[in-house]
């Protein structure tokens, strides 16, 4: 089946979040519904040295169950490209999405990401580069501009629609906005409606409510969720049916789950990662916060699921749905 066809059945995507979204992440979105996840940012230069793939080796490994994955690639140096997508594709990704839109400082500051909306002829090169090494899709991810005195969606969709790109996702802020205030919709509405590419509106989407309003007011093809996923992989069950809301025995599972899996993925460092994860999974209700305290303080693995799995809150309860 055609990519675009799948997701369109589901328009709901998890976006490719740096530090996040690795097999463990991208594999509990995909269960509950996500119809497309996404690598972390890597590299064209590390993607195009063989002798460099290997450090990839935790954000670029995925199951068949996570299929459709993608991967999504920055950098400035457009000669790299080409290889970085060859790579790509023989690792089975089923499409690359170019991030053009990045505005941190460490990858913007060094001519990559948001730094490329200010040079379309470079942006260009590295699409054309890109395109012409696969014969899967390729996307590009965007900003509206650099800042409100240049607005550039409109032109970098025109760029895409000539060389071969199959989808165009819009986070509707500046560069300079950062993530302050709030994104303009409008932006995704305006690009849908000038656009032959399939149309990807991404921002300020923070809930089931969010997801479905943006689709109705852009008409946009599709929806990309970020930092709502973190801890949350629910959000596209909720999507997906209003009368469900995640149990706090479910989310503790969960929560137990995800650290398993990067404990497999990544030994000691995963162990250490989920903690980031546990502040998102673990809240809500009353000992919340030394529950979370404790978890923090613990360095074993098998001490952290024996207290996870048997939390009072986390006993089975009957007919709760999980």
């Amino acid at each position: 089946m055609n990519l675009f066809e799948h997701v369109k059945k589901f328009p709901f995507i998890a976006a490719p979040l740096a530090g996040y979204t690795d097999h463990p992440f991208r594999k509990l979105c995909r269960e509950y519904g996500a119809s497309l996840a996404y690598t972390e940012m890597i590299s064209e230069f590390t993607m195009a040295t063989p002798r460099l793939r290997p450090r990839m080796e935790k954000l670029t490994y995925f199951t068949a169950e996570e299929k459709p994955v993608g991967i999504q690639l920055f950098g400035n140096k457009a000669g790299m490209f080409y290889d970085a997508a060859k790579a790509a594709e023989e690792m089975g990704f089923d499409i690359i999405d170019i991030n053009f839109g990045c505005p941190v400082r460490k990858v913007a500051g060094s001519g990559s990401g948001a730094s490329l909306l200010l040079d379309l002829p470079l942006a260009e090169k590295i699409v054309q580069n890109t395109v012409r090494a696969v014969k899967i899709p390729v996307s590009i991810k965007i900003r509206s501009g650099w800042d409100d005195t240049k607005q550039v969606f409109l032109d970098f969709n025109k760029m895409a629609e000539d060389n071969g790109v199959s989808a165009v996702t819009l986070h509707p802020r500046t560069r300079m906005q950062m993530f302050r205030g709030k994104s303009n919709w409008e932006h995704i509405k305006i690009l849908k409606s000038a656009s032959k590419l399939f149309i990807i509106g991404n921002g300020d989407v923070t809930n089931s409510f969010d997801a479905h309003r943006m689709l109705k007011e852009t008409g946009c093809d599709a929806v990309m969720i970020g930092r709502a996923t973190i801890g949350n992989p629910f959000i596209f069950r909720e999507i997906a049916d209003e009368s469900y809301t995640p149990t706090l025995r479910e989310r503790i599972l969960t929560a137990a789950r995800h650290f398993e899996l990067l404990h497999s993925l990544k030994g000691r460092f995963g162990m250490l990662e989920a903690r980031k994860y546990f502040n998102k999974y673990l809240k809500g209700f009353d000992r919340a916060s030394d529950v979370r305290q404790v978890l923090m303080k613990m360095e074993d693995k098998e001490e952290i699921l024996n207290f996870l799995k048997n939390m009072p809150e986390a006993r089975a309860i009957e007919n709760d749905g999980f």
